[in-house]
């Protein structure tokens, strides 16, 4: 409340900027805070530019170290910058509203009009010094800022004139006076300048860095009433900025309707639809759920999310809601989750624990490709003044950071990209050891390389995490009960212009905002445009797309056997090779079976040795022992090993009395690897309860705690796994029964573990005709089509795959065709002589004649100048291309050859090789495979000496291989993307990873 905090008779900082004024500031808020903390101020204010972005971050930091905060925002008027400060919530509201209407202008950087800012200056105090146009709009609440000594007694004189008081205001952008020149650096990079040329107004002022009040009291000595006016207004801004509240949304509801009985009233109409009859057990555990979600309120959730899934079962979107959320009756009856939570025994308190106040999390996956209709839908039904996607913090990594300060020091761009180069795309931040053992830096080789670039690795790895710009989350909805500009503030996303929070997830939820999460994924783009394909094919056996999806059955013959022989590749979830490879030792034949190998094939259960113990007691190789019988008919599923997380909720539900919900808190806690009080203190209780109600031994309920806690570190949702297990089958029932329309829509949305070529290599295995793009045939994307003339269908590349082949001419081909002859299709289509060129040279004009002769007849023109007449021609007897022409043109213009797989063209010079399917087989066995690189990626050892992790593939598959230093020197002259290899080395296991790679001794080039 109003007053917690006392503001000391000193000088504050009212004006600081951290690093989200983007390209600015240099500290995060919480560094702002620490440096306040440890100068002993008693208040701080944050003034970012045009950004809110780092308030809630701001105010948490401040509670933390028992300061308070002081909410402001710094924008730009006509005349000069203005830092405005709330006085309130109501206040936070008002920079919530001026914020976002700035930033959603077509313009966000231009100035603010008098008329929006006295339109939202309500509670607000505001510095500005040169005030003489506002001062009708900030009665009482307007202050001339003195931000340096040397202006300091002018606008004094001025203020006084105006009847103004005076306020210390230094501005404050970085810790010490040495960043000034980072700060430079930053701000080049911000106006896409360098550092030799940006003029000195557009850095931040003179002497910007974090001073201690003691040096600013000296400063401005002479100005004593100034600096304690600091003070005054962080009084007035003291203020409890409301977090945790929820923020329910409204939903719309039949007339006298209360929103706790229309969730009922659809939970239970949902279960006479899934189950028939209501049972008892069913009538039980929906109204234990109800009554909770009633309690917590939050009845909207669920009801908003049945509306979103609804829509898209209208408008044929594949959906799965995926996570916890599998775990609730309500749900699965309101067609929110698909598994019956029920038959696996899943519990509702791991998914919505009233222990716990926080909103449920509802997960749910969307086919990618259409989601975006289904995000619309919210817009419209909620309105778009209720309704924002989720905006993410975009952060510095060591690519981007280097290029970014590598051109505002004015390095060539090829130079710039040849340095970037050099980093890996992924990384994660290391940190300094607690024995003082510093973390490697990033740039650590390039610095050896190019020692002339110090100052820009320097300046590279000072910015490395700062917010770099904001983006869109890749799911995350805000929906909330009014307008959202009320709670929090938005901007519009730089991708695709939708309107996104500037506040984080984590912000915007601790502003108790309610976030739903529908996020595209390719798996289920894949099955839906499977469902497309047949439907189109047999629209009178079914009506819908979603009705092909609908009709895979639960349990499948065929459809296991596949699933048994790890025959999945291009099956959601479950086609890596070490998936595949846990599939066959688990002979996994249903939707349950996958549930248990998707827990299993994870670096937890892989590097602790229960994916092997799991295997052994499966195959009869090892007993099942139980720590005590009590334990037996709740793990016996699982082999006597804990998979699930909810295992564990159950142990301790069932043999200590916990209450799911304490069960549940228990999990969490474990999870945390919290040793703590807390922790012995539950183990004593589940100890002591163990006994008495089950007489299980004190020893015996240790080791079975201990055996929980060492769970902790690698369980897995059971609710999750059946959610990705569900769409695993079907995308298996669909190769099996579909393949064509199966392989189409996986190669259309470019694959998913392999690259092309190995699917194209599986099309081929599963006996599919599989083409290049065809003028007569082929869509923008792979599609299945029926030939002319026959009964026959193939599978054909899509146009937009072609080289240099334009939109404009991908359209008038799909829409032209068919053709007849060659001066039909350029007659009709007017291609440009490069696109004719490459469309004979991949064969897409095959049954056109002969690709010398078309080339040559490309090579008279005419058709442009409608001279088709003037040109007859006829196809010689001029020999076709060899073989290995046509795949070096498909491999030149189509990146992938359909013609033949480069190891096709080797196969009599492969002698005593493998497959990489066989070889994930053999760990610990010599080997040799034959394969082409798929990708790879350099390192350098302890020593320095270069290394290669590699990836090839073959006609069945892929295989890491590591090439250590010696090894990687011989071979490294041919190590192109199209060159057959013959690798031989040792089958060894990762086991962080849970893959297995080959540790090559000797690789050679396989001539063709």
């Amino acid at each position: 409340m109003p007053g917690t905090f006392t503001i000391a008779l000193m000088y504050v900082h009212l004006a600081t900027h951290s690093a989200f004024s983007l390209q600015e500031g240099l500290l995060t808020p919480t560094d702002l805070v620490q440096a306040a903390r440890a100068c002993g101020m008693s208040a701080l204010g944050l003034t970012d530019h045009h950004l809110l972005t780092g308030t809630i971050e701001f105010v948490k930091a401040c509670q933390d170290a028992g300061i308070q905060p002081v909410i402001g925002l710094e924008i730009d008027l006509p005349q000069g910058p203005l830092q405005l400060l709330a006085m309130s919530v109501d206040g936070w509201s008002n920079l919530c509203r001026l914020s976002s209407v700035l930033a959603l202008r077509d313009n966000p950087d231009a100035p603010c009009s008098l008329e929006m800012l006295f339109t939202y200056s309500k509670d607000l105090i505001a510095l500005c010094e040169n005030p003489h146009n506002l001062l009708d709009g900030f009665t009482g609440c307007l202050y001339v800022p003195l931000r340096n000594v040397s202006s300091a007694a002018l606008l004094s004189a001025q203020a006084r004139k105006l009847g103004l008081p005076t306020v210390i205001a230094h501005p404050v952008y970085y810790q010490t006076s040495e960043q000034a020149r980072l700060q430079k650096t930053l701000s080049a990079i911000r106006l896409n300048q360098t550092v030799a040329t940006i003029p000195q107004h557009a850095l931040a002022p003179v002497d910007a860095w974090f001073m201690p009040p003691q040096m600013i009291e000296e400063r401005f000595k002479d100005f004593p009433e100034a600096l304690h006016t600091t003070a005054d207004i962080a009084e007035r801004c003291s203020f409890d900025l409301p977090l945790g509240n929820p923020q329910m949304p409204i939903v719309p509801l039949p007339e006298g309707v209360t929103v706790s009985q229309h969730l009922r009233d659809k939970a239970t109409a949902g279960a006479k639809e899934r189950y028939g009859e209501i049972t008892p057990q069913i009538q039980t555990r929906l109204n234990h759920e109800l009554d909770v979600i009633e309690r917590m309120g939050f009845e909207s959730i669920f009801l908003i999310v049945e509306d979103i899934l609804n829509f898209a079962r209208e408008t044929g979107v594949p959906y799965s809601s995926r996570g916890s959320a599998a775990s609730s009756l309500v749900a699965h009856c309101l067609g929110i989750t698909s598994p019956d939570p029920l038959r696996l025994n899943l519990y509702f308190e791991r998914f919505l624990n009233p222990a716990r106040v926080t909103p449920p999390d509802i997960d749910t996956d969307l086919c990618s490709r259409r989601r975006d209709s289904v995000i619309q839908h919210v817009f419209d039904t909620y309105g778009v003044d209720k309704v924002a996607m989720v905006g993410t913090i975009n952060r510095y990594r060591p690519r981007s950071a280097l290029a970014d300060v590598a051109k505002a020091y004015g390095l060539e761009p090829a130079k710039v990209r040849e340095l970037a180069n050099q980093l890996p795309h992924a990384w994660w931040a290391r940190f300094d050891s607690e024995d003082g053992e510093v973390a490697p830096s990033p740039f650590a080789e390039l610095r050896t390389t190019y020692p002339n670039y110090q100052s820009i690795f320097d300046d590279a790895e000072a910015i490395l995490k700062l917010p770099r710009h904001l983006s869109m989350h890749p799911g995350g909805v805000i929906v909330a009960p009014g307008a959202l500009t009320d709670l929090v503030p938005v901007m519009n996303s730089g991708g695709k212009g939708v309107v996104i929070t500037q506040l984080n997830l984590n912000s915007a939820e601790a502003l108790g905002l309610v976030k739903i999460d529908l996020l595209g994924i390719r798996g289920l783009t894949v099955v839906g445009d499977v469902a497309e394909f047949v439907q189109q094919s047999q629209p009178e056996q079914y009506a819908t797309p979603l009705s092909v999806l609908d009709s895979t059955p639960s349990v499948d013959e065929a459809t296991s056997n596949r699933i048994e022989k790890g025959e999945t590749i291009g099956c959601f979830q479950i086609e890596s090779p070490g998936m595949r490879a846990t599939l066959r030792e688990i002979h996994a034949r249903t939707e349950d079976d996958i549930m248990a190998a998707l827990a299993l094939y994870r670096p937890g259960p892989l590097s602790g040795g229960l994916k092997d113990a799991f295997v052994r007691r499966f195959k009869g190789e090892e007993p099942v022992r139980h720590l005590h019988p009590a334990l037996a008919p709740l793990l016996d599923e699982t082999f006597g090993v804990i998979l699930y997380q909810e295992q564990v909720l159950r142990i301790a539900n069932e043999l200590a009395g916990f209450s799911l919900a304490e069960a549940d808190l228990l999990r969490r806690a474990m999870s945390h690897f919290d040793p703590g009080k807390k922790m012995q203190e539950l183990e004593r209780k589940f100890v002591s309860e163990a006994q008495a109600r089950n007489g299980i031994p004190i020893e015996t309920g240790e080791r079975i705690w201990e055996m929980m806690a060492a769970f902790a570190g690698y369980g897995f949702p059971k609710a999750h796994a059946a959610s990705y297990a569900r769409i695993g089958w079907r995308s298996a029932w669909c190769k099996q029964y579909f393949p064509a329309e199966f392989m189409a829509a996986v190669l259309a949305n470019w694959g998913g573990y392999y690259s092309q070529r190995v699917y194209l290599s599986e099309a081929r295995r599963l006996g599919l005709k599989v083409r290049p793009p065809h003028v007569n045939y082929s869509q923008h994307q792979f599609s299945v089509q029926r030939l002319i003339d026959t009964e026959d269908r193939a599978l054909f590349m899509g146009l937009g795959q072609v080289k240099e082949l334009t939109q404009r001419t991908i359209g008038r081909i799909i829409q032209q065709a068919p053709f007849t002859s060659l001066d039909d299709f350029l007659s009709r289509v007017d291609p440009r002589n490069q696109e004719a060129e490459h469309l004979a040279k991949i064969g897409a004009l095959d049954g056109f004649g002969k690709i010398p002769a078309i080339l040559s007849r490309l090579q008279i023109g005419g058709w442009q100048q409608d001279q088709m007449s003037l040109f007859a021609w006829s196809d010689t007897s001029e020999e076709d291309w060899a073989l290995q022409q046509k795949v070096d043109a498909q491999l030149e213009i189509l990146g992938a050859s359909l013609e033949a797989h480069p190891l096709e063209l080797v196969l009599d010079k492969i002698t005593g090789a493998i497959s990489t399917i066989d070889a994930v087989e053999r760990i610990g066995r010599r080997v040799t495979v034959a394969g082409v690189r798929q990708t790879s990626r350099r390192s350098r050892t302890a020593k320095g000496d270069m290394m290669l992790f590699l990836i090839i593939e073959d006609l069945q598959g892929t295989l890491d291989v590591i090439l250590f230093p010696d090894v990687y020197r011989a071979a490294k002259s041919f190590l192109d993307a199209n060159t057959p290899l013959l690798i031989t080395g040792a089958m060894e296991m990762d086991r962080e990873r849970g893959e297995p790679y080959l540790r090559a001794d000797r690789v050679v080039s396989i001539s063709k």
